[in-house]
């Protein structure tokens, strides 16, 4: 926006040229090489771009970097990310996350408020040499204000659409920078049912960050990172797809998210004559509570309650070459974790649920003549409990030489990990079948026992560069990375219902011919995702101008879809579909002369399945569902003094689609646009700002599922306007 904007945030004196792709290097990124020495495409978004697109959480940035998409439904449980035509609803993510060179290890914490973070960097594809599991598309480092710029002493205050208020402050002084923000919102959706907002927020997030220079041990750093947020939250607003229309927001039962998390993380640095070392360590945990109508409709069927107790500990060690000039640069590192989960995930099947689910199905199998089956409960509770240990151990290594223009990366990655479940799950009932039984039955069905799992990943990487000319790079590779395997404990409900079906049938001596759900205990894990990246681009790094431009082919095997079991079921699980592509390029231009200053990007993926069939339909050729085929961004601005005044005004614009929205592709969402503006004015010591956001005033859907056979989408916030206002001390 304009020069010095949000100076709270960044600590930085900002030109208002600042581009997406501003060459920096970020100390949290791992390697001898700096960002813009990489032979894969870098976007970084600074915090002059944070503040004025209003970009303050991961989905801000869908389509401001080139073929990343992170729709923003649900509730911040569901952090769905898709890069490059990759991705998943559940489960493990394609992009790994870095703070403050901590690596978050929890995807349900991704989704969080960033608390003045004054860069965000993002590596296009398989990381997985340097950074393990879960980096198979790509990778996001934020960095928050450190106290080594400065003091800094500011708060600030907004408001805007769906009644959201968010405000904060930042103090950094000596060693030490502490910040908080606090956010509400009233909503965006009602219930129609209920008369009330679905998706109200408050929220509140805190950091700490301590960094000590050189002391006594010549070449000694030392730093801790502390953040904790707690929040609560409606959400799932979810409206049903009848007949080529998408109906209101209407359930009758809660749907709500509360969590509680924090990360405690050290690191430490010392640089020698012989060797940099670097590491680090962290505890991480959070807790946090789920209450969702899994039905969806204003009808009493069903619902999920879960709550989860999570702990984290990592441990990273990495050693490296300090002289930069020498030919031959290397890295090597060892990284370990280990993490505890608890969850208990109780369904509660109602009335129409008990009916529609159990006896309308039961009955079809009973004839008429004989009697009926009835349950007398007015709810059957199917409580579930999951212990879950996940740990891993890994070596890497990567050596980089230089050979005039030339230089060429090697390296390779020994990741063993090992996980393992006990679930303790029971549903029980009273039966009566009349008119032979005078009395109802009582029945327990429990489902009771433990898995394992264990992998063993080499990962290795290849590339080329070549300076072509001053400020022009050219570069090619191949890359493996990885998504971890896991354990599907949202269908245990439906294996449940599938298990309490056959018992009751069996106990009343009927053979039930078709199971009311098509999933067994073999459903409960799956395995590794695995990518081969095939890349080529060039980097131009020449005075007003910043351009990227890579062309991509990524195989993958067995990919990890998130799938709905066919019939009345009520759970989804992951599931390995065979095999993949993606094949696709991607472009980010950056131009600042002076007070001016424009940019864009824009990427193309084709993702296909290549072989996948769920054994009645083969889905190969038929585009991948959840990614967007192409995502666009593109921005303007100008800055200039009025008086005692600094103006700036900036025009911007991210689009996406067209999305397909299952495997069969009978459902497409179209390629949508929103334009935005925002507009500052900065004074000493205080400065205003107004932006519009998604002006076109046409939410699309970014959200797709079914449940007991029925369709939802979720839909896109409307416009939006944000007035703010900044106070440095």
């Amino acid at each position: 926006m304009l020069t010095g904007l949000f100076l709270f945030i960044s600590g930085l004196s900002l030109q208002a040229g600042d581009t997406l792709l501003a060459p920096a290097t970020v100390t949290a990124v791992k390697g001898s090489q700096p960002l813009m020495k990489l032979a894969s495409p870098v976007s970084t978004v600074n915090s002059y771009r944070m503040n004025s697109h209003g970009i303050w959480r991961p989905q801000s940035l869908s389509a401001e970097v080139p073929g990343l998409y992170i729709p923003d439904y649900g509730a911040s449980l569901t952090s769905t990310i898709y890069f490059r035509g990759l991705g998943s609803r559940m489960e493990n993510p394609v992009m790994g996350l870095y703070v403050d060179g901590i690596p978050v290890m929890d995807k349900n914490a991704y989704d969080f408020d960033w608390t003045f973070i004054r860069r965000a960097s993002v590596l296009h594809g398989p990381q997985g040499t340097l950074y393990g599991r879960n980096s198979m598309a790509g990778l996001m480092v934020l960095e928050s204000f450190s106290p080594s710029e400065g003091e800094e002493r500011s708060a600030f205050a907004e408001y805007g659409g769906g009644g959201t208020f968010r405000a904060g402050g930042v103090l950094a002084a000596g060693n030490n920078a502490v910040s908080a923000v606090y956010r509400h919102r009233r909503g965006w959706w009602k219930n129609d049912f209920k008369g009330d907002w679905c998706d109200p927020y408050d929220g509140l997030s805190l950091r700490w960050k301590w960094e000590k220079p050189e002391g006594k041990v010549p070449g000694l750093r030392l730093g801790n990172v502390f953040s904790a947020a707690v929040s609560k939250e409606g959400g799932f607003a979810y409206g049903e797809y009848r007949d080529g229309s998408l109906g209101p927001v209407s359930y009758n039962d809660e749907g709500s998210y509360r969590r509680i998390s924090a990360i405690e993380g050290f690191r430490i640095g010392y640089s020698g004559e012989s060797v940099l070392l670097e590491g680090n360590a962290s505890l991480q945990l959070l807790m946090d509570e789920m209450r969702m109508d899994q039905d969806f409709t204003p009808d009493p069927v069903f619902t999920l309650g879960q709550t989860q107790k999570s702990g984290t500990a990592t441990v990273e060690l990495s050693a490296r070459n300090p002289d930069r000039k020498s030919a031959w640069q290397r890295t090597t590192g060892v990284f370990a974790f280990f993490s505890l989960n608890g969850t208990d995930a109780p369904v509660v099947f109602k009335r129409d649920g008990i009916r529609r689910l159990i006896l309308d199905n039961a009955n079809r199998n009973i004839p008429s003549s004989i009697g009926y089956l009835d349950i007398t409960d007015e709810q059957i509770p199917i409580t579930s409990r999951f212990d879950i240990r996940k740990g891993a151990a890994a070596l890497f290594h990567e050596s980089v030489y230089k050979a005039g223009k030339w230089s060429f990366t090697a390296g390779l990655r020994l990741d063993w990990e090992t996980g393992a479940m006990d679930y303790d799950c029971l549903a029980s009932m009273d039966y009566l079948f009349v008119p032979t039984m005078s009395a109802p039955k009582p029945l327990s069905v429990p489902f009771k026992g433990s898995l394992s799992r264990s992998d063993f990943e080499v990962i290795p990487k290849f590339s080329v560069m070549l300076e072509a000319a001053e400020g022009l790079f050219l570069y090619a590779g191949a890359t493996k990375g990885f998504r971890a395997g896991g354990f599907n404990t949202q269908i245990f409900s439906d294996i449940l219902q599938n298990l309490a079906m056959n018992a009751l049938m069996n106990d009343l001596g009927v053979h039930l011919d078709t199971p009311p759900v098509s999933v067994g205990a073999s459903n409960t894990m799956y395995k590794s995702e695995h990518a081969w990246n095939y890349e080529a681009g060039l980097r131009l790094l020449r005075g007003e101008w910043h351009v990227e431009a890579s062309l991509f082919l990524m195989d993958i095997m067995n990919q990890q879809m998130t799938v709905f079991p066919p019939g009345m079921s009520t759970g989804r699980m992951m599931a390995n579909a065979g095999k993949s592509r993606s094949k696709g390029g991607e472009i980010s231009v950056s131009w600042k002369p002076g007070r001016f200053h424009a940019g864009g990007g824009w990427s193309f993926n084709d993702v296909r399945f290549v072989e996948y069939s769920d054994g009645n339909d083969d889905f190969s050729g038929n585009h991948i569902p959840y990614a967007p085929v192409h995502t666009v961004s593109a921005d303007a601005g100008y800055s200039w003094r009025a008086g005692k005044a600094e103006i700036a005004l900036d025009a911007f614009l991210r689009a996406y689609g067209p999305i397909w929205w299952n495997e069969y592709n009978s459902l497409k969402e179209p390629f949508i646009v929103h334009p935005s503006v925002s507009l500052g004015v900065a004074f000493s010591g205080w400065e205003v700002y107004l932006r519009g956001d998604n002006l076109d005033g046409r939410p699309g859907k970014n959200f797709y599922f079914k449940s007991v056979g029925k369709e939802f989408f979720a839909r896109e916030h409307p416009a939006s306007i944000t007035a703010g206002i900044i106070v440095k001390f």
